[in-house]
């Protein structure tokens, strides 16, 4: 995700922006692009969760006018254990009828702030596969954020918002949208479009994507102007434009290709089968956020979005935060700090800015800021602000460190060893290690570990020494 640049942020939107990440939290782009790795549901549930969900198949209707949904979605899903009960996530719409298996259930509830806890007519055996049908309707919950021309859209990490779902488990599963709007409106999502219906005075917009973490799923509702395109590799595009963004941001989705050739070719093979971007304008101080395979850029009428460097940031997110993901908040560095360097690297290859000198040039300027120089990892720990500015910095004295082909493998390596994973932050330090063939614990404790500036044997690694 994308913090605003050359502006004071308040608590708020940094709330915001860390939450997305957290929550759950090639030379070109070559022909046969994959997908996520895994069976979708597989692999790394939640320890303890008593449900494995395969998928996601939401029904929606919105009235724009109103700001109210109706929905239906089923939930397919493996039972982990025996179960007598479970939970879904759901905030603000109310649930009007549950069954299970085509059963009504002996009965459903909505507690907290979101738990929709149902009991089914019939226990729900360990390893049994089970589908669940929720109707809901009304007003949705948080994250769900009206735009400025009259739509929505809601932020990656807030999916209970508008559908039922077992979020914040660490659970990929399959997810197919057909979104129905009044005339004159859009819906897009993630993933590959499907055939739109048109019907009296509504259109329903299909959307399909094979494997994701529901956190990473997003939705934007708006009179949206849609550009199709494709990759050279036939990867289709798809590009939408609130009002009166297209003139400002059309320049930077056109150079997607060229984005995502440079990030291919430094991360490895571009990790999905659909790509794109969206612009809208929610308010003055709105982040970036970055859904799988589709970015939506919600302050995208701000100065600060009509450059490539959010681009960068959030397409380099499609390997470091979501085809990989930060298995939980202390790990978010794996997302945010190498998805800033990827900004740097953009800077050093077509700008031939000297890296070099803007990391001794930030050190120097930061010496006296305790905020700068906090830890980037700590068990436990939420993250903080210096992700985005001491995160790149820490990347850059690790390149020096090990040399810029190590470096450059590393760079390339992780994500594609560990495409659809859940991962943390003391795993890379392992995979760096054995992959460099280097003792860099002092390194690691010095720049991650630990607050304060690093000793001159790490702060000045190579040649960055001034």
């Amino acid at each position: 995700m994308e913090l605003i640049r050359g502006r004071r942020t308040g608590p708020a939107v940094v709330a915001i922006v860390l939450a997305g990440v957290v929550a759950g939290a090639s030379a070109g782009v070559g022909a046969g692009a994959a997908t996520a790795a895994g069976t979708a549901g597989a692999a790394d549930v939640e320890a303890g969760a008593s449900l494995d969900v395969v998928g996601y198949d939401v029904d929606l209707g919105y009235q724009p006018d109103t700001g109210t949904l109706q929905g239906v979605t089923t939930v397919g899903a493996t039972a982990t254990e025996a179960l007598d009960s479970f939970t879904l996530q759901l905030d603000g719409p109310a649930v009007r009828s549950v069954t299970v298996d085509s059963e009504a259930v002996e009965s459903f509830s909505q507690t907290g702030e979101k738990g929709l806890v149902i009991v089914p007519a019939t226990p729900i055996g360990s390893g049994d596969r089970f589908r669940v049908r929720v109707e809901y309707d009304g007003t949705p919950g948080p994250g769900w954020m009206p735009t400025t021309s009259g739509g929505a859209t809601a932020m990656i990490g807030s999916s209970s918002a508008w559908f039922p779902v077992h979020e914040g488990a660490r659970d990929r599963a399959s997810f197919v949208l057909a979104a129905t709007v009044p005339d004159g409106w859009s819906a897009v999502s993630i993933g590959r479009e499907g055939r739109q219906l048109r019907e009296a005075g509504a259109t329903t917009f299909r959307w399909t994507e094979p494997d994701v973490d529901p956190d990473h799923i997003a939705v934007t509702i708006d009179h949206l102007t849609i550009d199709r395109s494709e990759l050279a590799d036939g990867t289709p595009v798809v590009d939408a434009y609130a009002p009166g963004l297209q003139d400002a941001t059309e320049p930077l989705a056109d150079r997607l290709p060229e984005v995502l050739g440079f990030l291919s070719g430094r991360f490895g093979p571009y990790p999905f089968d659909a790509a794109g971007n969206v612009f809208v304008q929610v308010d003055d101080d709105g982040p970036a956020t970055a859904p799988q395979t589709r970015p939506v850029y919600l302050g995208a009428g701000n100065e600060q979005y009509m450059t490539l460097h959010p681009v960068v940031h959030e397409q380099a997110h499609q390997w470091y935060g979501v085809s990989v993901t930060p298995r939980g908040p202390e790990d978010t560095c794996l997302s945010e700090c190498f998805a800033e360097y990827a900004t740097w690297l953009w800077d050093e290859e077509r700008d031939g800015v000297d890296l070099d000198a803007r990391y001794r040039d930030l050190v120097e300027a930061n010496r006296g800021d305790d905020t700068f120089w906090a830890e980037l990892y700590r068990p436990g720990w939420t993250p903080q602000i210096n992700l985005y500015s001491k995160g790149p910095v820490a990347l850059h004295a690790l390149r020096r460190q090990v040399g810029d082909e190590a470096f450059e493998e590393l760079l390339r390596t992780w994500p594609q060893e560990h495409r659809g994973e859940y991962v943390t932050w003391p795993q890379l330090e392992s995979f760096a290690e054995q992959g460099t063939g280097q003792d860099l614990a002092g390194f690691f404790r010095a720049w991650f570990r630990s607050a304060g500036v690093p000793s001159d044997e790490y702060l000045w690694p190579g040649d960055l020494a001034p």
